[in-house]
């Protein structure tokens, strides 16, 4: 079992209660209300906003040139995804200057800034810690859902399982474990324990941001 899988085993049972969200079972069924949906774009937005500095902050911290090229690709595929987001935006109804003009709500306010507190009082593996539930539940939310097949033919939220069920998006998951497990290989008992409470913590925070889009907050 490598060591992300370990991560995850070990985040039981939140990990679960993150993945199978009844956010995202009322995506797979199509049921999700158009105002919620709309509230978690708006966030996810500026979450991403965010997300991307954490990979910013990879770059600094890196020790070698092969770990800011990994960091590096994370970024260049993150500025990609959120035009791909703003334009996905637009397509519900929200333009560029509303996702602008919107609060940030106090989930993604406080996922967000744990990510990056992670990152800044930590090395290169406490920051990819905070930053894997993201990276590895959307591949694991987005293949899972695509496998099941149990969406309807008319499921207005198709194309969110399709993106995050694409090929693309799984490999790009899957180097980041990979790239986590790397850098994993000989550390010590303790920042194990570490690891996994930053990993445990950033999973909570991400049933929080499913709860959010529910609860309008």
């Amino acid at each position: 079992m490598s060591f992300t899988q370990q991560l995850i085993q070990q985040a039981q049972p939140h990990w679960d209660a993150y993945v199978n969200h009844d956010f995202v079972q009322q995506l797979e069924r199509g049921t999700l209300p158009l105002q919620n949906f709309q509230h978690y774009l708006k966030q996810d937005y500026l979450y991403l906003l965010q997300y991307n500095r954490a990979f910013a902050l990879a770059i600094y911290k890196a020790d070698s040139f092969k770990q800011m090229e990994i960091a590096h690709q994370s970024v260049a595929a993150l500025l990609h995804e959120i035009q791909l987001h703003i334009g996905f935006c637009k397509e519900w109804g929200i333009d560029e200057k509303q996702l602008l003009n919107t609060p940030e709500s106090a989930a993604c306010v406080a996922y967000t800034r744990y990510v990056l507190d992670c990152g800044m009082t930590g090395g290169l593996a406490e920051l990819y810690a905070a930053i894997m539930p993201c990276a590895i539940g959307y591949a694991e939310i987005g293949r899972t859902l695509a496998q099941r097949g149990l969406s309807p033919a008319n499921n207005p939220y198709q194309i969110w399982i399709d993106t995050y069920a694409s090929e693309e998006f799984q490999q790009a998951s899957q180097a980041l474990a990979d790239n986590l497990d790397l850098l994993c290989q000989d550390i010590s008992s303790a920042q194990r324990q570490k690891l996994q409470q930053i990993f445990t913590t950033a999973t909570r925070m991400e049933v929080a941001f499913w709860q959010m889009g529910l609860d309008l907050s």
